[in-house]
Parts: C-alpha cells; sequence; structure tokens
C-alpha cells in the first residue's frame, strides 16, 4: 500500500486498497496498488526513489496508508501516492518462451494459450495505467493466442468488483485489495492457484513470505501479491541539524523516537505529526506485545499511553488537522513536523512536489516486545469461474514475474514482491520500506470488518489525544465495541 489520517494508500501496485487505507492520513489514493487505499498516483520522482534516488512515492502509491476503512473518502488521495513509488517490477517485456525461466512469470506453456480474457483493476494515474498497459500488450505479443482487454475501474473499485462477482460478470483475473479479500477467499469466489503455479514452476518462496501468505487461506493460494508498502520513520534532516539531534537509524527504539522528539519540538515545528489512525497506530500496539483482541490489557494501555501520550502529555505531537493540515504527511512537506511515519508515497511527493525538503528514511523504531510493521498490498487474483484459467494464469504470473517487476521498479511505481529483486532497491529510502516487510503483519486483521475496526480505533486514539477520556476508559470502551467485529 496509505496515509492514515486522510485514506490509505497501498502503492497501487503494491495494494491500492491498501494504498488507501495507508493514506487515509495522507495524499490522494493510488494503489499499495489498491482502491482507495491505492496510491494510484505514482509519479515519476518515485521513480528516481526506487531506483536510486532518493525519492519514494506516497501520494501516489497505495492506498495503504491510513486506518480508516474508506481511506479513499478520507483521505484518498495520500493513498495514491503510495502506490506508484513501490510498484513491483521492472524487466524486459520480451517475449515467453516454452524455455522461459519461471522466475520470469514466463508460461511453458504459452504456445498452447488461446482465447479472450478480461483484467480489472482500479484506474490509477494515466502513466500508471499506461505502464500495465504496455506490460499487457508484451504478454499478448509473447502470447498472440490469447487477447486481453483491460477494464480499468474509476470510482468505488471494492462495490463494483463485489456487484460484478455476485452478477458473474466479473474478469478473469482483477486486483483483490488485501483490506478485503478474505471474504473472497473464505467465500469460493477466487481460484486456488497451487496446481497452476507448480505447472509453471512458480513457487511461493519466490516471494516476501508475508506478502504471499496475506493472500493464502487453508493452505491455498488465492493471488499473487502485485506490489506492496510498509510503514518508515520519514524525517526531515536539516530539522534534525538545527536541533543538534543525530538521525535515526534502523535501530532506534521508542526510546530514542521520545528523546529526539523532545528536542525537535520548537517554535511552530513538532517532532511528530501522529494521526488518530490505525494505521500508524497498530504497529505500536504490536511492538508492545498487544493485540486488538486485548487491546485494554497491559500491554494495550502501554501502546496507547505511549502513541498518544507524545500529544496529550508531552506537546511534542499533534494531529495534522490541528496544524491546519489534511494529514500527517503534508505537514511534514510543510515543515511543521520534523517527523512522520508513512509509506514510499510520501517520499514520491517529496520529490515531485517538495523537492527542496532534505529528508530521510528509516525503518520503523522497536518497542519493548519486537518490531512489528503493517504491509500494504493487492493481488492478482482469478475468478473463480473464470472458463479460462491457463490463459488467465498465464497474464497473472507474467505480471508478476521478474522481468516485469523490475520494469515497474525502475519506473518508479512500486516495490516488487520478488524476494530475487531485493538487490535491486539501491535507493536507501525505498530499501527502508521494502526491509519492513519480513516483520510486517497485513493491514485486514483477518475480519470481513477490518474498515470499522479502524474507524472505532480512531475514535478512541482522538478522545485521548484531546483529552476528552483517559487512556483506560477509552480502551475499555474500545474493547466492548470491537470484539463482535473481530471475528473472522
Amino acid at each position: 500500500m496509505a496515509p492514515p489520517s486522510r485514506s490509505i494508500r497501498c502503492f497501487r501496485t503494491a495494494s491500492t486498497a491498501s494504498r488507501r487505507q495507508a493514506f487515509a492520513s495522507g495524499p490522494a489514493r493510488s494503489t499499495y496498488a489498491s482502491p482507495e487505499r491505492e496510491l494510484r498516483h505514482a509519479s515519476s520522482a518515485f521513480k528516481q526513489a526506487a531506483c536510486q534516488s532518493s525519492s519514494t512515492d506516497e501520494r501516489y502509491a497505495t492506498r495503504a496508508r491510513t486506518g480508516r476503512r474508506n481511506p479513499m473518502k478520507k483521505s484518498a488521495l495520500a493513498v495514491l501516492s503510495l502506490i506508484a513509488i513501490l510498484v513491483v517490477a521492472c524487466g524486459s517485456p520480451g517475449a515467453t518462451t516454452p524455455s522461459a525461466s519461471a522466475s520470469t512469470g514466463a508460461s511453458p506453456t504459452a504456445a498452447a494459450l488461446s482465447g479472450d480474457i478480461r483484467i480489472s483493476g482500479w484506474s490509477s494515474s494515466p502513466t500508471e495505467d499506461a505502464l500495465l498497459q504496455d506490460s499487457i500488450n508484451a504478454f499478448m505479443a509473447a502470447n498472440s493466442g490469447v487477447k486481453v482487454k483491460w477494464e480499468p475501474i474509476a470510482q468505488d473499485y471494492e462495490t463494483v468488483l463485489k456487484t460484478n462477482l455476485a452478477a458473474g460478470t466479473e474478469a478473469d483475473v482483477f486486483y483483490a485489495d488485501i483490506f478485503w479479500i478474505d471474504s473472497l477467499m473464505k467465500t469460493g469466489k477466487l481460484l486456488a492457484l497451487d496446481d497452476l503455479m507448480a505447472k509453471s514452476g512458480t513457487k511461493k518462496d519466490d516471494f516476501v513470505p508475508s506478502l504471499i501468505n496475506a493472500f493464502t487461506y487453508q493452505g491455498k493460494t488465492y493471488g499473487i501479491p502485485k506490489d506492496f508498502n510498509t510503514l518508515g520513520l520519514v524525517y526531515n534532516k536539516d530539522l534534525f541539524k538545527a536541533a543538534n539531534v543525530a538521525e535515526p537509524t534502523n535501530d532506534w527504539t521508542w526510546t530514542d523516537l521520545s528523546a529526539a522528539a523532545k528536542k525537535l519540538t520548537t517554535g511552530g515545528v513538532v517532532g511528530l505529526s501522529l494521526p488518530a489512525d490505525a494505521a500508524r497506530f497498530v504497529p505500536f500496539l504490536w511492538q508492545a506485545g498487544g493485540d486488538l483482541a486485548n487491546i485494554n490489557n497491559a500491554a494495550g494501555v502501554a501502546a496507547t499511553d505511549f502513541y498518544t501520550g507524545f500529544e496529550a502529555k508531552d506537546g511534542l505531537s499533534k494531529l495534522p488537522s490541528e496544524l491546519g493540515m489534511g494529514w500527517a504527511g503534508e505537514a511534514f512537506e510543510k515543515g511543521r513536523a520534523a517527523m512522520v511515519f508513512e509509506g514510499g508515497w510520501l517520499p514520491a511527493d517529496l520529490n515531485n512536489n517538495f523537492k527542496t525538503v532534505n529528508y530521510g528514511v528509516v525503518q520503523m523504531p522497536k518497542g519493548s516486545a519486537a518490531k512489528s510493521n503493517l504491509i500494504f498490498t493487492v493481488s492478482y487474483s482469478i475468478s473463480a469461474k473464470t472458463k479460462n484459467p491457463n490463459a488467465a494464469w498465464a497474464l497473472a504470473n507474467y505480471l508478476t514475474g521478474s522481468d516485469n517487476q523490475a520494469k515497474i521498479l525502475k519506473a518508479g511505481f512500486a516495490l516488487p514482491t520478488r524476494t530475487a529483486l531485493s538487490s535491486q532497491i539501491t535507493n536507501p529510502n525505498s530499501k527502508a520500506i521494502f526491509d519492513g516487510a519480513p516483520y510486517g503483519k497485513p493491514f485486514n486483521y483477518a475480519s470481513a470488518n477490518t474498515g470499522k475496526v479502524n474507524d472505532e480505533i480512531a475514535k478512541a486514539l482522538e478522545s485521548v489525544m484531546l483529552k476528552k477520556s483517559s487512556v483506560k476508559d477509552a480502551l475499555d470502551k474500545l474493547a466492548t465495541t470491537i470484539k463482535p467485529l473481530l471475528t473472522p
């Protein structure tokens, strides 16, 4: 996937829906590669960031960013950016041949493929849409017997897709956001891909484990991760230098974060801008050893007290709205916050529209229990009713193959989901986002009510931040409210 307060966006490729969510507190939605969170407006700046420049994409990237269920509505803009930055692949669109390596996503039976298939997904930026169409054209050139029609859906992707599934008019291949794919996997709407993967030589081990596992249910694989996003600590190097504070590292702890925020808060600048958003708070809950099912236990209280305390107790953070901003990323871009937790969508936006901001990105700080992060992603999934499963799989496999993911990475739209491409991520800012995947968890809680849960978390956090409720009272109320919503 994007900014939680605004709308989650995960890099569009990575998961637009995820991006949407991720961007709930961030800019426009693009894709994490998914619908609202779909960070969809990937920019050329991210392109530089992903491969070599110091840019990453937030605004266009994915939906992954925000914690709200409908990040698109609230902060969809932020989400879109995210996707753009992390998009995966960069590769030669050369012809697929029977002898092609499985790692490229080529089909060993390409010569036998024929028929018409459709692929649908949320519509992102014109640049990203064009990149996908180029990949589809390359696939058709390599498989002359197959005709592929790309059917982008501009708005309300989830609603449109589920309506089509109910009517039996869905495309053969389509994006499935991590935010809501669970309901599709559990109700038989998707084709299990394991047999097709085995025949083509594609292995689950080829992909980042936390990503491929997010699309696995009861041992069966129902989607191949398109791209993804996680959260990182984005910091202003000039503000750190002015405050005589050492720049953060990937080994930072909560203690380091607090100490830096205190020194960086001065004048009209706050050390942090933390939104009342699940997509930013939940990683801290996990870092403390807590979980949503027991949100009001000691670990939950500790995490909430730490997160909200920056504003409620110490005055080291302010909600984006209190700073006159739409999301935390904007507060960072305009010099009002020295640090924020965002995905690749923010670096991308910085590279495109705030080129004078001297920034860096490191991994999220470690809590008392362990490192943790959120993963915003989206899959290429196949309808269980497709009449041409072989051609549909060949397309999905091609689009997520090493060659195509390398091409997308080079274009700067998202992060690759294949582990073999990790060495091609040379930009330290992009790498910090990529390296959050091994210890990250899917942003969906394995529940069909993820959006509702996120809304309740946001209400609880805001009540504490604005000193309308104590941490314990807010969590006790939250625990009662979300308990029935967490049922898978």
